[in-house]
């Protein structure tokens, strides 16, 4: 594919380290790898945050925003604004990271000078498109811009339905998953396995883990209550929770005591807990396609999850765990213990787990899926144009 010239549209963004953070970065690094020119346009939150700095290949720009109770979201959108006045002509493709009226700005700005653009959901439920347009101030006005997109990227079949329900044309919508280096995110050998466990203080016994974000919509409160319930029958495991968010200081409180459960916070790499672990857990109340689901599945790990968006589409395709009712501490308690006691069981779903993650997860694979979407809407945006000046 000839070089394209691509703007991601990311409010977030490094040094802030989310789901989407992380798969916007690796797509970022991959597109930028296979020789396109990638600028990353975030906010800048913090005034010690450089306002221009460099992740390998790709430019990180941050424009200013005014972090404060009714000044951050008019501040950034204005900052966005002017940047894309100023810019967007620079560019081929203008990628979108979030809706709202970061991406609303971007698309209207993009059929003004003629730059195709790409949005990408995030998340789905009360955190989706459907509720991020309606609670807008200006909603009729949001939802017009958003329907004028030239392409959207669901990671998974609910947000499918969901970008449809808005009125996004059908045949606008793809389904593409986030991707990661599935080369990197590898199981470990044995041998590899107990090293990891004694360099980060494991027991022997089978270990569970969360990785994620520690917020009401995670629920990890729920995790800790399900386990809780099993551990009397499962004595020799441990449950580790890697994290930070607003509910840190609560579970460590509810864990605190609990000789089986590790509340370690926030870790610079996770990778290592993944290697060491036996099963991952999945609590959520709702996600778009959990980041920390795909590590996981890539690092061969047997997965216990509520039925969420992303996770559902994994279970579809494959028996890799235990799938359980959103919010059901029982349900959930039952699906740990049946993985604890059975390790015949948690092998065979490792080993899906893993097949699943190659199949559907590589980097390359997703690369090479958005490169097809920028040579469509590109293809479009340009005819579009000629017809335009042909009747002029």
């Amino acid at each position: 594919m000839t070089p394209l010239r691509i703007l991601m549209i990311c409010p977030q963004f490094r040094p802030l380290l989310g789901g989407y953070e992380r798969a916007a970065e690796r797509l970022s690094l991959a597109l930028a790898a296979a020789g396109h020119r990638v600028v990353v346009v975030t906010e800048r939150r913090d005034p010690a945050w450089s306002s221009q700095e460099w992740m390998g290949d790709v430019l990180i720009r941050r424009l200013r925003s005014v972090p404060q109770r009714g000044w951050h979201v008019p501040s950034a959108l204005f900052s966005l604004v002017v940047f894309l006045l100023l810019n967007a002509r620079r560019f081929d493709v203008i990628h979108a990271h979030q809706y709202g009226w970061t991406a609303a700005a971007a698309i209207g700005l993009g059929h003004l000078f003629q730059r195709p653009v790409v949005l990408k959901l995030t998340a789905t439920g009360p955190s989706g498109i459907l509720e991020a347009v309606a609670q807008s101030r200006l909603s009729i006005l949001s939802a017009a811009l958003h329907r004028r997109v030239d392409a959207c990227i669901a990671t998974s079949e609910r947000g499918e339905r969901e970008a449809g329900s808005l009125g996004i044309p059908e045949d606008r919508i793809h389904l593409i998953p986030n991707g990661l280096d599935t080369d990197r995110f590898r199981p470990a050998s044995l041998t590899e396995k107990v090293a990891l466990r004694a360099r980060l203080g494991l027991g022997e016994g089978v270990v569970a883990l969360y990785v994620g974000r520690l917020s009401s919509e995670k629920n990890p409160l729920l995790l800790l209550q399900a386990w809780a319930e099993c551990f009397a029958r499962h004595a020799n495991c441990e449950l580790v929770v890697l994290g930070d968010g607003p509910q840190l200081t609560l579970v460590r409180e509810v864990a605190r005591g609990a000789r089986n459960v590790h509340v370690r916070g926030r870790v610079d790499d996770p990778l290592p807990w993944y290697q060491a672990a036996d099963i991952y857990v999945l609590p959520s109340d709702f996600e778009g396609l959990s980041n920390s689901l795909v590590e996981a599945l890539s690092c061969g790990l047997p997965v216990v999850s509520t039925c969420v968006s992303g996770s559902e589409d994994v279970f579809r395709e494959a028996d890799v765990g235990e799938l359980v009712p959103v919010g059901d501490s029982k349900e959930l308690s039952r699906a740990l213990e049946r993985m604890l006691a059975d390790p015949g069981r948690r092998a065979a779903c490792s080993k899906r787990a893993r097949e699943v993650a190659l199949r559907r997860f590589s980097i390359v694979s997703v690369r090479a899926g958005i490169e097809s979407i920028y040579g469509m809407v590109l293809r479009s945006r340009r005819a579009t144009t000629t017809v335009t000046g042909s009747r002029r």
